[in-house]
């Protein structure tokens, strides 16, 4: 369906006629339907003088009269007829041809009239005399056909120019447009400015071209305006007044092509009769279609690469969740499963020291499913916008020390040691969102350390902030996985690394501080062997340093 944009579609811009408030490549294969629907060149010829070219040019010999005879007894009558020829000269220049043979002939009769003997007469006696009236047409009317060429040349060139530079103007408000709304916005309004005409820009929606580019609210389509346009579309020709057809509509529609095929329709419209444009105008037309056509072309080719990877991370994050279910998941429930049936089908079998390693392996992998479901629910909370920290003045040592009971039975094989300085101010933190984080470290550093291995807390306070520091003595985190180590579903993969996650831990600590100001980052040590999680947490009150230096 066709319908008319409302000035809804571009707010606190209004359009009426080719006249707005608020002011702000395509026809490559339409050339033939353009020349069909604008009428042949012949059609456009240069506008003629008006009369006021004429008054003008016959006030300019009537001053060069007045001066001719004040110096009449200065000057011989041959030297009068130059400054007849200046009159002849400054019409050209001011008026183009026409206007300057004017000048000729009236100079020619002044001269003769008031110059030349017998005087105050059109006869001429001396032989030359006759000669030089003759010799005075033939220069005025080179001199005037040569000015007014040089005249036109230099019309021309201005021109020339001007459409240089809105065609360079138009280009950068294209490349500037980031919307398909502001893109076709700024197309309408520029050729209508720039034609003088009313312009409207149809695009396909659903197989049919629908207008979505600007048009005055009050100016409604009729239905054989609607037929041309879907005409115009369908078969790629012009449609509509001086089109191949519905001529009896009152917009010409042209199809916008670039290599793809149409990707609009532009419709032309103005109150005047006879043809539309110039030929200069219509090569205008050109020029502005092709790039508009292009910029149009450019949007859609970024919605679909917008759209294709948008697909591709759907169909990945799909692909992790599905294997994080199916082996992080399952995996743990494949222990309790077994341990529980052991139990149930075998308790005479089982002596005491049996039971309780299976009663742990249930009570263990239980504790690790409902860690992985934790984390799946953290992450739809951040995916979300769930996540609002509750920030309260706390304490963060205790929440260390919180985070390192809870952590206990992961960390039962690590030692691990705690330097806090004793004058850490208090931070505005989340108690219950940063205790996970410090858990999350804590569980992700268990798995990727050799037991015995030392895993170290330490913070000191810096200008405007508080740095916290996790540092363990695996094997460190590859350069190449530096950069997406926080990635949602990513893991390190590693052959000899039995405990594996759902790969969402250290995405859920990022979102997390950065909920609550801070900022995390991850690096290797530099005294050994071993990775680094560095927390830069605000303290309240202090100015922060503009860009902290992550370790």
């Amino acid at each position: 369906m066709l319908h008319a944009a409302t000035e809804a579609h571009r707010p606190g811009r209004k359009m009426s006629g080719t006249s707005l408030e608020d002011p702000p490549n395509g026809l490559a294969a339409g050339g033939p339907s353009l020349m069909a629907a604008l009428g042949p060149p012949s059609v456009w010829k240069a506008e003629a003088p008006g009369w006021k070219a004429y008054a003008g040019t016959a006030g300019m010999v009537l001053l060069a009269l007045g001066l001719g005879l004040a110096l009449q007894q200065y000057l011989a009558s041959l030297n009068i007829a130059l400054v007849f020829l200046t009159a002849v000269l400054g019409s050209a220049v001011a008026y183009g041809l026409w206007p300057s043979l004017f000048a000729s002939l009236l100079s020619v009769f002044a001269y003769n009239f008031f110059f030349l003997p017998p005087l105050y007469t059109t006869t001429i006696t001396d032989p030359e005399n006759v000669i030089a009236m003759a010799s005075f047409v033939i220069v005025a009317v080179i001199v005037s056909n040569l000015t007014s060429r040089v005249r036109s040349q230099a019309i021309a060139a201005r021109q020339r120019a001007q459409t240089t530079e809105q065609l360079y103007l138009f280009s950068r408000k294209l490349s500037a447009a980031v919307t398909l709304d502001d893109l076709l916005w700024a197309s309408a309004y520029h050729i209508a400015l720039m034609l003088k005409l009313r312009v409207v820009l149809l695009l396909s929606e659903g197989g049919e071209p629908v207008l979505s580019a600007a048009h005055p609210a009050e100016d409604k389509m009729s239905d054989a305006d609607l037929a041309a346009a879907r005409w115009c579309w369908s078969n790629n020709r012009a449609a509509g007044r001086d089109g191949e057809a519905h001529a009896g509509a009152g917009w010409c529609f042209l199809p916008m092509h670039t290599g793809r095929g149409v990707v609009a329709v532009i419709g032309l419209k103005a109150e005047r009769q006879g043809a539309l444009l110039s030929a200069d105008q219509r090569r205008l037309l050109e020029a502005l279609c092709d790039q508009a056509a292009l910029a149009i072309e450019r949007i859609h080719l970024a919605h679909d690469v917008d759209r294709a990877r948008l697909a591709a991370e759907t169909d990945r994050l799909r692909s992790a969740l599905l294997t994080s279910i199916s082996h992080d998941l399952r995996t743990p429930l494949a222990s309790i499963l077994g341990s529980a049936t052991s139990l149930k089908t075998q308790p005479e079998a089982l002596d005491e020291n049996a039971k309780r390693e299976m009663i742990a392996t249930i009570q263990e992998e239980a504790e690790r499913l409902n860690r992985f479901i934790g984390n799946l629910l953290d992450m739809t909370r951040l995916e979300s916008g769930a996540v609002v920290p509750r920030g309260s003045m706390a304490d963060l040592s205790e929440i260390i020390g919180s985070a390192l009971e809870r952590a206990a039975r992961i960390l039962e094989l690590h030692p691990v040691q705690v330097r806090l300085p004793p004058d850490l101010p208090m931070l505005n933190l989340d108690v219950v969102l940063f205790e996970q984080v410090l858990f999350n470290l804590l569980d992700n550093a268990g798995k990727y350390t050799p037991a015995g291995s030392l895993i170290r807390l330490q913070a000191q306070q810096e200008r405007g902030i508080v740095r916290l520091q996790i540092i363990d003595e695996g094997e460190g985190i590859p350069a190449a996985d530096l950069d997406r180590i926080f990635d949602k579903f990513y893991r390190i993969h590693a052959a000899d690394r039995r405990r594996a996650g759902t790969g969402l831990g250290l995405a859920i600590c990022r979102g997390f501080v950065e909920a609550m100001g801070g900022s995390i980052t991850a690096g290797n040590r530099a005294d050994g062997p071993g990775a680094v999680f560095t927390l830069i947490l605000p303290v309240p009150g202090q100015i922060r340093p503009p860009a902290p230096e992550a370790l």
